[in-house]
């Protein structure tokens, strides 16, 4: 018989989004024979015990698609011991994860020497698996889920102990995660804050966080700045939405792949990275999630709502930070945010020393022929793919490109793909099912730090010359041609 194990329910007052953590429950007794029958009653299995935890926590990261949970920390009252990488089964929801290492840790999921009151479940993530991400679809953007749903069991054959509690083979929970149970170690370390916009009648507040590389106080002299401006999906107030809709953590240290490399040269520490946070999207004309646009029809400046307070806190921060290296500020951003990125380039263009705008959403034909005369001489990378359905390019980037390097630009480089690929999850699940990522996700390629084919400008005439095909010129990748790029007036 298996030794008693209490029933622990407790109801937690949970911040943000609400939602039950609801403690493991018996299964209930093998029914009985059917009543009237004179027949004994057959022999029933066994029934299931609860495993008995104090807490759990789930684990959040970052990967080239978005956020997933790679672990789950489950907290016990005893130290737990007796387990092996196969001694639990994890679904999440209806789906079966993969366990990949089983360990004692602390609370945050890192490993402990010994053991302990918290073990960590650590699974094999894919694209498609234990996203703590829902979507708005009327809003267009992220949300965290109210709950994320999981069942831990003990595999067929297997035992572990919880002090003098044994547990063993069917034995379960079941558990609704909520926000108060989440962790995210990637962006602990991001300082966060918000910066009001009372200016044109308007009254804005935009959400910011801001990363620093170790060292960075007392290294051999001020540091460049790289700034982020999230996609449509990414809008809201909850900065972690921003960093991890796309993996913005790879910009910093705390990623497997990061850029920061490239920026800690001749003595310095490395770039901060700066991103703000729309409450609604770039592209809206009224702070509403509307885009409705006069323009659109005609050349002339494709207008943004939120103009005014960006530029308020990019210049707040920059002056607020007196290490900042102001001629090597550089501005990207995905869709919305590049087309925010070339919004602020007509806009403030000499104020960064080089842009990187990525599927940009300002179309080609709302460029006047003196909005690109006025930015030929900046130094930006454009970065697409030809199959991205979202932002057609041949109506965004490439014409405009062609634009540019006809009046003239000697710094503008393009780099176009035939599909979006990864590394995380080399075979992706897509809706379109190709086995590559949707087209639109182009950001993937930089912040997997594989930007590293541009055009021969030289060999660009027309639209028809920018094919993937064409895309072969070698020698530097994307981040690394942007640290070495400075404002004019202080380039050597």
């Amino acid at each position: 018989m298996k030794k008693p194990v209490s029933l622990l329910l407790a109801a937690f007052l949970l911040l943000g989004m609400m939602g039950t953590f609801a403690g493991c429950t018996q299964s209930p007794p093998a029914s009985s024979a059917p009543s009237g029958s004179n027949a004994p009653a057959a022999p029933s299995a066994e029934p299931a015990t609860e495993i008995a935890l104090t807490k759990a926590y789930i684990i959040v990261q970052g990967y080239e698609w978005g956020p997933a949970i790679p672990k789950i920390v489950l907290e016990f009252a005893e130290d737990v011991s007796g387990t092996a990488n196969d001694t639990f089964e994890v679904a999440f929801g209806s789906a079966k994860r993969t366990v990949k290492e089983v360990y004692s840790s602390d609370e945050d999921g890192n490993k402990a020497d010994g053991p302990g009151k918290y073990l960590t479940i650590e699974m094999v993530t894919k694209s498609n698996e234990a996203s703590p991400f829902t979507y708005d679809m009327e809003k267009k953007v992220n949300l965290w889920a109210e709950s994320v749903d999981f069942k831990v069991t003990v595999a067929p054959g297997k035992t572990f102990s919880v002090g003098s509690t044994t547990y063993e083979e069917g034995d379960v929970c079941s558990y609704s995660a909520t926000a108060a149970d989440r962790k995210v170690p990637q962006t602990a370390g991001w300082v966060r804050d918000t910066v009001e916009y009372k200016e044109e009648g308007k009254d804005i507040t935009l959400s910011r966080g801001a990363w620093a590389p170790e060292g960075a106080d007392s290294d051999s002299g001020k540091n460049p700045l790289v700034i982020w401006l999230h996609g449509m999906g990414e809008g809201g107030t909850d900065i972690d939405i921003d960093l991890l809709g796309n993996e913005v953590t790879a910009l910093t240290t705390e990623n497997e792949t990061n850029v920061q490399k490239y920026f800690a040269t001749d003595g310095l520490a490395g770039a901060y990275v700066l991103v703000v946070q729309t409450p609604t999207m770039w592209m809206d004309t009224d702070g509403s999630y509307t885009f409705n646009n006069e323009n659109i029809t005609t050349p002339g400046k494709q207008e943004s709502w939120y103009t005014g307070a960006l530029w308020k806190a990019i210049t707040s921060y920059v002056e607020s930070n007196p290490d900042v290296d102001t001629s090597r500020i550089y501005l990207g951003g995905c869709s919305n945010g590049g087309y925010m990125t070339m919004n602020m380039m007509f806009e403030h263009g000499d104020y960064f020393a080089a842009y990187y705008p990525i599927c940009e959403g300002y179309l080609d034909q709302c460029i006047s022929d003196e909005m690109i005369e006025q930015v030929k001489n900046y130094n930006v990378w454009f970065l697409q793919s030809a199959d991205d359905g979202t932002v057609d390019p041949t109506q965004y980037a490439l014409p405009a490109y062609v634009r540019l390097l006809k009046a003239g630009a000697q710094n503008m480089w393009f780099t176009l793909t035939d599909h979006v690929r990864g590394t995380d999850d080399p075979e992706p699940w897509s809706w379109t099912g190709t086995g590559t990522y949707d087209g639109h996700w182009s950001w993937i390629y930089a912040f997997n730090d594989q930007v590293t084919t541009r055009f021969d400008t030289a060999a660009v005439t027309s639209v028809e010359d920018l094919v993937p095909e064409n895309c072969t010129v070698t020698g530097v990748n994307l981040w690394q041609w942007m640290s070495e790029q400075k404002l004019p007036e202080a380039a050597e």
